[in-house]
């Protein structure tokens, strides 16, 4: 909503008189990038010191402290602070949210979850746009003054809201509050009761990951960018590569600069490309163009294509989304450099960017009408056609995925560090294509749009090679594959479980000896025996008896010691390692005795 509604508000002429604000776009635009790197940046600490709600809490304070100090401001000075302020809190709360999302999520869903704050972005930048046209006709200051004060109420509905959600059970066992992140987890997961079977199994699986990494794991902050055994170097490159890959698609180099619901620049676009003749207004005087009407597509369009990917982003995987989005971006920026350069429609945005390289600072005096009138109106509607289908790939893959991916790369305890480092590179490409692409375009014209081309095509390659697919793992199984060395680059291929998803397949195995009676049942206990003894075993699970899903023991939730559900995370995994012959014998061979090596390793 920040971003969207200065939009409407920097064409008001209460807005430009009460303040002398004639001509800052640019500038405020660059605050609120500003304050978001910076909030960013220090997110990760804050989220680790404060934890997830608490940071989210103190994100909404300094933007309701950013959003009373736009509303009241005499000066525009005070509008820049209030511009950097809100900035900080927007930084924040970009990682902080999907943080949150996905330590909650469950593994099957966590895409479709986090997704969310995607579709939230688009609706809000929308809601923003119309806001900002619906006060356009307000003659006093009210016309600017509300719709920066809107905010405060939404901010105050959030603030409650945050306070009513669960904390992270992740963040809770990662502070070794067990005891209260099984209750999150028995509240999200099991309607209520610690003893349920999928409660207790992500517990163990959480459990155990943590204290791997709290006995073998460094502690600084610089192990982010090491090597070692957790591949942390790797997986913070990917989370940087993936965010700033989102912005050199092309998105904000159209978006900032046509689509009036992400930028300030595009009602001079479109009316540069010659559509004019209807009612509607969003530069003050203009009375007679249809710009808006394109405005408002643009903005449908973002919206509505952002609300598939909730539904289907957890079923077609992370890699393909990116690649073909990539693929569809790449063919429309093709399309869009070569109308520009056959029907001379970059030639027009040039001449508006020329006189100071931003659109923020162009001439008011400049007849874009006679501009528009040579505009080849074919060529015009084949542009616009071609930007909106990029718009709908982009909603569809990069825009969703961008947030998603990151937020699935990281063991627990370097997880919210390494976010804040990715997402502030997010803001950091952001800008730096905002202010790069009006200078691309007056010097290199419809070449921009192939220059974008030949980025999506680089970008392409990059994902295909050297991305992991993530959807339908754990978070912990996800540690497990990047802390190994597996191929990770193919969706079917068997990757390591955690002991605690071992634990339900050997459930299932006894299960099946002991009612289908196949085998003798002691075969069974020879084979998997060291992973099965009952101290460990029997408060966590019991066996699914003829039953693919698991059904609720029957057991006193006070007479579960928590020692023994969490020791599970200390003993050592007997099983053979993948690459052992033994670990695809058949159950008919005889019992399976691992070598001491095995027996003691802590992985």
């Amino acid at each position: 909503y920040e971003f969207g509604i200065l939009t409407g508000i920097m064409i008001m002429p209460y807005f430009q008189n009460d303040l002398n604000a004639r001509n800052i776009s640019e500038y405020l635009l660059s605050a609120m990038m500003a304050g978001a790197f910076g909030g960013s940046l220090c997110s990760g600490y804050l989220a680790d010191r404060m934890g997830r709600r608490g940071s989210m809490c103190l994100a909404t304070i300094i933007f309701l402290l950013g959003g009373v100090l736009q509303v009241a401001a005499d000066h525009l000075v005070k509008i820049y602070a209030g511009r950097v302020i809100t900035g900080i809190s927007i930084g924040l709360l970009s990682m902080v949210v999907p943080l949150y999302q996905s330590e909650i999520a469950p593994k099957n869903m966590r895409g479709r979850l986090v997704s969310i704050q995607q579709l939230a972005i688009a609706f809000g930048i929308s809601v923003s746009y119309w806001i900002g046209y619906g006060f356009l006709d307000v003659n006093s200051p009210a016309s600017w003054r509300l719709p920066l004060g809107i905010p405060l109420v939404i901010g105050l509905i959030y603030a409650i809201g945050i306070l009513l959600m669960p904390r992270s059970p992740r963040y809770l066992i990662h502070c070794h509050m067990d005891l209260q992140a099984l209750e999150v987890l028995a509240f999200i997961r099991g309607d209520g009761s610690l003893s349920h079977p999928e409660v207790l199994m992500e517990y163990v699986e959480i459990k155990q990951s943590m204290r791997f990494e709290e006995t073998y794991g460094s502690k600084h902050y610089g192990r982010l960018f090491q090597k070692g055994w957790e591949n942390n170097r790797k997986r913070l490159l990917l989370g940087i590569a993936v965010q700033a890959f989102q912005q050199l698609t092309g998105a904000n180099s159209l978006l900032f600069l046509i689509d009036p619901l992400f930028s300030l620049y595009a009602p001079q676009i479109f009316q540069a490309l010659g559509i004019v003749g209807g009612h509607g207004t969003l530069l003050g005087k203009w009375s007679n163009n249809k710009s808006i009407y394109s405005n408002a597509i643009s903005g449908i369009i973002n919206l509505v294509f952002s609300i598939p990917p909730v539904f289907f982003i957890d079923r077609f995987g992370r890699r393909p989304t990116l690649v073909i989005g990539t693929i569809v971006c790449c063919i429309c920026m093709i399309v869009m450099a070569i109308v520009g350069a056959v029907t001379g429609l970059t030639d027009n945005i040039r001449a508006i960017y020329a006189p100071g390289g931003m659109a923020a600072d162009i001439p008011r005096e400049i007849d874009i009408g006679v501009i528009g009138s040579s505009i080849n109106s074919g060529g015009t509607v084949a542009f616009l056609v071609v930007m909106y289908l990029f718009i709908a790939s982009y909603a569809l893959t990069w825009a969703p995925v961008g947030w998603i991916f990151p937020t699935e790369l990281y063991s627990q305890d370097v997880r919210a560090q390494a976010l804040g480092i990715t997402t502030a590179a997010n803001w950091l490409f952001n800008y730096g294509v905002t202010q790069i692409t009006p200078i691309m375009f007056v010097t290199i014209r419809w070449k921009t749009f192939a220059a974008y081309a030949v980025v999506c095509v680089v970008i392409g390659y990059l994902v295909y090679r050297y991305f992991p697919e993530t959807m339908g793992k754990s978070l912990e199984e996800i540690d497990l594959i990047f802390s190994g060395n597996f191929n990770y680059y193919d969706l079917n291929v068997h990757h390591p479980q955690t002991a605690a998803a071992a634990l339900d397949i050997l459930d299932r195995a006894h299960a099946y000896a002991r009612n289908s009676n196949p085998l003798n049942p002691q075969v069974v206990e020879g084979l998997f025996g060291d992973l099965t003894t009952p101290s460990v075993r029997t408060p966590a699970v019991t066996p699914f008896a003829q039953s693919t899903k698991p059904s609720t023991p029957q057991i006193n939730e006070n007479s579960i010691p928590l020692e023994s559900i969490t020791s599970h995370s200390t003993a050592p995994l007997s099983s053979p390692p993948l690459s052992s012959p033994s670990a695809s014998l058949p159950l008919s061979r005889p019992p399976f005795s691992p070598p001491p090596s095995i027996k003691s390793s802590p992985s």
